[in-house]
């Protein structure tokens, strides 16, 4: 056999290493990119994109409600009939100078009629604002989810239906990865305006991921934020979708009467289908407790019951529970230590508890121990950036106390 010439083996030699080169740098880029894009269905692409629908200029919500009627008034009172409009995002992607980035609108207002960069505000968006224009009304509406090619999309096609419009049935919208479609997604900025960077803003998805694999009995979103169809899509905004999250329990007892009491504050979650609370980072859970006395004056000395016992900075006692994004989440340095992430798992059960110490001589009648569960849209630094009232971006959504009897005198002899 003749030896194949150097000259001819070295190009192919080439080829395989920029191959290789090339085929590990898209893994890197694939493996940055994955967990955003994990899954997602025809419908959404986490705002990397506006929703083309083709609808015919006839086919509005109030079309669409003319038959279905139920889901047009539920729709109605729903937060995705304000996402474009609500107070929140009109402060702060909405107005001059709050950065207008238009992934954020492709979520909250997928109907854009002007497809643009995503960091790149849709032309005339001032003059459309101010007309209030049905794409923005209708923040995500009935044809944002059940409308592509101009034909009705949905999970089952009828006969009275194919009356109406043309449908096309499409298993998807009743899968959880649907919802991920906007409920998941990463950072972005203006020099990557169609790519993803760091860890995942909102990780809906892999959180559901994660409930599953922890025994988790639901099979989809769907079946907590649309119970039987419902288009109400109760979440974060709704009180009682919160309380139904996480329960709140609160006991106090003696341990040296008068003197030295342990306060125990324990949260509990149900089979939540993500971490509570889930959602956008920027929300989070503060239990605030405190000790009353009988002339509702803060009393008491409060100190850590960990292995440190080092004393708190008074009433009230903080405890958060908070997904953190640092350095390494923002995608700016991958080697920096990941950032605390205190929320509570599905069926997770965490107790805080706190040592108080009183001046017996100080005290007069009984002691109020109140706990209040904290419900935030953002921190208040946030808030006051955008120019936000403390009450629009936080509630309180649980609160309980108890009663701490003082010892009664020891009888004197007479």
């Amino acid at each position: 056999m003749n030896p194949v010439p150097m000259r001819t083996c070295f190009p192919h030699a080439v080829a395989v290493l920029l191959f290789a080169a090339a085929g590990l740098a898209a893994w890197q880029v694939h493996d940055v990119l994955q967990p955003a894009r994990a899954e997602t269905t025809i419908l959404f692409n986490h705002g990397l994109d506006p929703v083309v629908t083709a609808a015919p200029a006839s086919w509005t919500n109030a079309w669409c409600g003319s038959c279905h009627k139920q889901e047009y008034a539920q729709w109605q009172e729903s937060r995705h009939s304000v996402a474009g409009t609500s107070d929140t995002f009109v402060v702060e992607c909405l107005e001059p100078g709050s950065g207008r980035q238009q992934f954020c609108l492709n979520c909250h207002t997928p109907r854009i009629p002007d497809r643009g960069l995503p960091t790149a505000e849709p032309p005339g968006l001032d003059d459309a604002f101010g007309d209030q224009p049905d794409w923005l009304t209708g923040g995500v509406d009935c044809l944002t989810c059940h409308v592509r090619d101009g034909v009705v999309v949905a999970t089952r096609v009828t006969s009275r239906g194919l009356a109406k419009h043309p449908m096309r049935e499409d298993f998807r919208l009743g899968r959880t990865e649907f919802c991920a479609g906007c409920h998941q997604f990463a950072f972005k900025d203006s020099d990557l305006p169609d790519r993803f960077h760091g860890a995942l803003q909102q990780a809906s998805l892999e959180e559901f991921r994660e409930y599953k694999a922890g025994g988790g009995k639901a099979a989809r979103c769907h079946e907590c934020h649309m119970p039987k169809g419902g288009h109400l899509m109760p979440g974060g905004f709704s009180d009682e979708m919160v309380r139904q999250a996480v329960g709140l329990e609160l006991d106090a007892r003696w341990i040296d009467p008068g003197r030295e009491a342990e306060v125990a504050v324990t949260l509990r979650t149900g089979r939540v289908g993500h971490r509570v609370p889930g959602g956008e980072e920027l929300r989070f859970l503060t239990a605030r407790t405190e000790v009353y006395d009988a002339g509702g004056r803060m009393v008491g000395r409060p100190v850590s019951s960990d292995k440190t016992h080092e004393p708190l900075e008074g009433w009230p006692a903080v405890e958060t529970l908070r997904r953190l994004m640092g350095d390494r989440e923002h995608g700016r340095d991958l080697q920096a230590a990941p950032a605390p992430d205190t929320r509570l798992r599905s069926g997770e059960i965490r107790r805080y508890s706190y040592r108080v110490h009183f001046d017996p001589e100080s005290l007069r009648g009984s002691l109020t121990v109140r706990t209040r569960l904290w419900y935030h849209l953002m921190h208040d630094g946030k808030a006051e950036l955008f120019g936000h009232q403390a009450e629009d971006v936080q509630r309180v959504v649980r609160e309980t106390e108890v009663r701490l009897d003082l010892p009664r005198p020891a009888p004197t002899d007479r």
